[in-house]
């Protein structure tokens, strides 16, 4: 027993620092609700941000309203200062003290400005660093006491779903106990079609939809295919070569409302030799309605954090 522990204490030190999520200048929030849903359901969003920095950091939060192409100007909250250590939390982030977005759901951009903020964000460069992450909720549909909740943290801008990776989400159940939403976010200026692939447990592809995703979009949709404990792989097969989608599901209990979110695993493995030899060489461009971050997503893919 001494020596399997540590065998597995040599395995999680080799493993660790590749897997571990770390913070970064550049975050999607993949979904934010304000809007009621399918069995009495009330859902709701707080964003919470962290600076774990010496020195202020000015943010830039962009919402991404579902089904809209938002190249041409999105609502954005004034920036805002985080004094070092802060943490600031943004209840009901699309409610009346935030975006007034009561009825939608989508995505938020957000991002430390590099030339706002002094920093380069090249390798080794973590002086715009920070932390995002979302708890959206509902009340208990009962009425009961309590709400349900689910963590949406914030998903690094640079690992996103270029065309060389796929995402993978597994445990998807769409059946009389559970149903699954699956949502796509861009943030790529152009439009963007996501091909998603259901399959059973056995493998067996039971069902394909091609969603066209907005120029900095978000589009959800419910399955309905009837499966329980399934696995949807997401992927890119048209848009910009330097297109980037960031993936996710939710799997909801028809009863209780309890939410829980599977986020992308994504990989290279599944991809032919020819998919996999679409590279993005271009960098970023960001139309004008959009602040122009300071960064490219090229330059956050090729940096070594």
């Amino acid at each position: 027993m001494a020596r399997r522990l540590v065998v597995l204490a040599a395995l999680v030190a080799l493993v660790t620092p590749a897997f571990a999520r770390e913070m970064t200048s550049a975050y999607v929030i993949t979904a934010v609700a304000n809007k009621r849903g399918l069995a009495g359901t009330d859902w709701h969003s707080d964003l919470t941000l962290y600076n774990p920095q010496s020195h202020r950091l000015a943010l830039d939060i962009f919402f991404l309203p579902t089904g809209q192409d938002n190249s041409g100007g999105a609502p954005e909250l004034p920036t805002i200062t985080l004094e070092p250590w802060q943490t600031l939390n943004l209840w009901d982030v699309l409610g009346p003290y935030g975006f007034n977005a009561r009825g939608w759901t989508g995505a938020l951009l957000v991002y430390a400005d590099t030339a706002a903020n002094g920093c380069t964000n090249t390798a080794g460069d973590t002086s715009c660093d920070f932390a995002a992450f979302v708890r959206t909720y509902t009340p208990a549909p009962t009425g009961n006491y309590g709400e349900f909740g689910e963590d949406f943290p914030g998903f690094p801008a640079n690992l996103g779903v270029d065309r060389t990776v796929i995402a993978y989400m597994p445990q998807i159940s769409d059946d009389g106990t559970f149903r699954t939403n699956v949502g796509v976010a861009s943030w790529t200026d152009g439009w963007v079609t996501v091909r998603c692939d259901l399959q059973d447990e056995n493998g067996t592809i039971i069902g394909r939809q091609d969603h066209l995703v907005p120029p900095y979009g978000h589009v959800q949709w419910r399955l309905e295919n009837g499966v329980t404990g399934g696995t949807v792989a997401a992927y890119i097969i048209d848009g910009p070569s330097d297109a980037m989608v960031y993936p996710y599901a939710t799997v909801v209990n028809w009863a209780t409302g309890d939410a829980t979110t599977v986020e992308a695993q994504i990989s290279a493995v599944g991809f032919t030799a020819e998919s996999l030899s679409v590279r993005n060489n271009r960098l970023r461009h960001v139309p004008p309605a959009l602040p122009v971050p300071g960064f490219s997503l090229q330059s956050l893919r090729q940096s070594a954090r």
